[in-house]
């Protein structure tokens, strides 16, 4: 009598993929794809064959049941905060990024040691973009992060005192949004011929290009000829950004040369602010702060 070979009449559960295993057709299996698990059905003999890769199934098997990323579908983040120009490379299997764009803060304007009454103009801090992307058919995106104002030296005289601190540079993720860096502080000789107060205030940054987009805070203002000028000074604070508020003034005993004095804080380290933040403020001959660097965050998704 002849034999007939039926082959397999059922399906044969494997268990979780192995890559070193040989599967034969209608061998089934789970398997994680990035953070997605997926039940698959072996179609051709098969090793070292992961059964799907970003979310496309390999030749020699095909889904049964596809999962989802749901809570899941946050795979990593990228944080830039190097100034100038980097490359953000999409992940295997992300198909949408939401972006946080900052641009970097003003610094302060500087105040000459002859203006002893004198307290400088803070910096205003950088605007901010979010956006969510579509990245199913994007493989890079050039990614820029602005560079905090630089603040204006002091010194033991005037030549300062007519110092606009500088501004911060802009941030952007590649031509989808972007976000200004905030003005720097005000010099004394603009301020003493500015008009209206509110013009003596340094422009903050704005975002554009965003699902949101923000504006960054204003910096204090100066004190100018402040009468009978107090044994203690410090400079008044920067504008605060998205991230957070701004780092330290400068201050002032008036005393012995040294003591407590210290100048503003810097575009990063410990006296600095949050990212985008402007630069607070010069008191008499000590330096105000720089403006806090920018950044760009980058959530990834499936």
């Amino acid at each position: 009598m002849a034999t007939i070979d039926l082959g397999k009449i059922k399906q044969v559960w494997r268990g979780t993929y192995n890559n070193s295993t040989a599967y034969v057709v209608d061998d089934l299996v789970s398997y994680t794809d990035g953070v997605v698990l997926s039940t698959y059905i072996c179609v051709a003999n098969s090793t070292g064959n992961a059964p799907s890769t970003g979310g496309t199934a390999h030749a020699s098997w095909n889904f049964v049941s596809k999962g989802t990323s749901g809570d899941l579908g946050l795979v990593s983040q990228n944080v830039y905060t190097s100034t100038g120009t980097s490359t953000w490379t999409k992940p295997s299997g992300v198909t949408k990024v939401k972006v946080i764009v900052t641009g970097a803060g003003g610094a302060s304007s500087a105040t000459g040691g002859n203006r002893i009454d004198d307290i400088g103009a803070a910096g205003a801090s950088g605007g901010t973009a979010i956006k969510v992307i579509d990245v199913s058919s994007i493989s890079s995106v050039t990614v820029t992060v602005g560079a905090g104002g630089t603040a204006p030296a002091a010194d033991a005289g005037d030549s300062n005192s007519d110092t606009t601190g500088g501004s911060g540079g802009t941030s952007s993720f590649g031509s989808h949004c972007s976000a200004t860096g905030g003005g720097g502080g005000k010099s004394y000789t603009y301020l003493t011929g500015a008009g209206p107060v509110s013009v003596g205030h340094a422009t903050p940054g704005l975002g554009s290009g965003g699902d949101i987009n923000l504006q960054g805070g204003h910096g204090a203002l100066p004190i100018l000829n402040y009468n009978g000028a107090p044994s203690l000074m410090s400079g008044g604070i920067g504008g605060s950004s998205f991230w957070g508020g701004a780092g330290r003034g400068a201050a002032d005993d008036n005393f012995t040369s040294g003591n407590n004095d210290i100048s503003g804080g810097g575009s990063t380290g410990t006296s600095a602010g949050a990212y985008g933040s402007g630069g607070s403020a010069s008191c008499r001959e000590f330096k105000g702060g720089d403006g806090t660097h920018g950044v760009v965050v980058v959530e990834n998704y499936k």
